[in-house]
């Protein structure tokens, strides 16, 4: 039997707990690239010179990969000379940056940029390239179609609105039925992956998954909203995270969201946490040894990720059985992390996608 037929398995993910329970309202989402509008916010300001030109690009139909493939072929640039911020869905409307390194003195034609999938929206010079994760946010608009008990997705967004959603990495990460997770199992056993990029997905993918598996477990075991002595606490809006003893002060902080709860992002180095929480986080990573080796002998860190997710702005429109929504979610989180606190997704056969 080959290696492939050993690793190669259909992944669940239904397992992971929810905040509020198990949604009971159902809805068809994405029958319609229109259905799932994206837009990033660079929070920064661009100096209008600098060896990158700067383009705000929309996409439909296509992922962020195959828009990077054309326009180093437009442009005649190497891959490499490229850059974005973040992946964007395939199935999406997605409005993104991208920076193409070129000479100063270039003053390229765009008037032939546009094909039936990419609109040029707008373009400037900067003087970095665009790096991933050099978003402020990302800002989407979602409808949701035929959805069956609305009240109760009203209820749910109006907790959610409050009190957040787990911060879980979205199945999106984990690839075609979990495939990227086959991925990391054919490494860790010894595989050698020679694309850079697949081995760059299943070492994502796995650490994302071990994630999820912690922040599910403290849900479970009613840790996940209340700080506890050897919990870490990570700033909001940034990778700056501390551990110190619960106490008053930093309950207000917690309560005020100018810091949260964390969980980890395996790699090298020993786990921050202790007591109770450190024991949650070690017994997950007991149960993945090859995975946790793989991350740690490719160099990946000991980092955190915030437990908790929290959109902003967030707002909803209901016209019958349509339900629209928009809210503001910072740099590497998940719409669909939020959506699936409040509704179960219809499955149509014929209109499967995936980035």
């Amino acid at each position: 039997m080959s290696s492939e037929q050993i690793f190669q398995k259909d992944w669940s993910f239904d397992h992971w707990h929810y905040l509020y329970g198990k949604p009971e309202a159902s809805a068809y989402f994405k029958q319609r690239p229109e259905d799932f509008v994206v837009t990033e916010n660079l929070g920064f300001e661009l100096t209008g010179e600098g060896e990158n030109l700067f383009l705000c690009i929309e996409k439909r139909e296509l992922n962020t990969q195959q828009v990077c493939e054309y326009l180093a072929k437009f442009f005649k640039k190497r891959l490499r000379d490229i850059g974005y911020a973040g992946l964007k869905d395939k199935q999406s409307v997605s409005r993104q940056w991208f920076s193409v390194q070129m000479n100063v003195t270039q003053a390229p034609d765009l008037s032939d940029l546009d094909t039936e999938n990419i609109k040029l929206i707008e373009y400037k010079r900067h003087n970095k390239k665009l790096k991933v994760g050099a978003l402020a946010s990302n800002h989407f608009k979602i409808v949701l179609n035929q959805v069956e008990n609305i009240n109760h997705v009203v209820q749910k967004l109006t907790l959610i609105q409050h009190n957040g959603v787990p911060n879980y990495f979205g199945t999106q990460r984990f690839g075609f039925k979990g495939n990227n997770l086959n991925w990391a199992d054919r490494m860790s056993s010894g595989e050698v992956i020679k694309n850079k990029k697949i081995k760059g997905f299943a070492l994502s993918a796995s650490r994302s998954y071990l994630f999820n598996q912690v922040v599910s477990q403290r849900l479970q075991s009613n840790l996940y909203e209340q700080a506890q002595n050897g919990d870490v606490f990570i700033l909001a809006g940034s990778n700056s995270y501390f551990q110190e003893p619960v106490s008053k002060a930093i309950q207000e902080r917690l309560a005020n969201h100018d810091i949260q709860l964390s969980g980890p992002l395996f790699g090298q180095g020993q786990l921050e946490s202790g007591n109770d929480i450190c024991k949650i986080e070690q017994q997950v990573a007991n149960l993945h040894p090859k995975w946790i080796a793989m991350l740690q002998n490719n160099g990946l860190k000991q980092e955190r990720r915030a437990l908790s997710l929290y959109p902003s702005n967030i707002t909803w429109q209901q016209n019958e059985d349509t339900l629209t929504l928009e809210f503001d979610l910072p740099t590497g989180c998940f719409a669909t992390s939020v959506l699936r606190e409040c509704v179960n997704f219809k499955v149509e056969q014929d209109n499967e996608h995936s980035d």
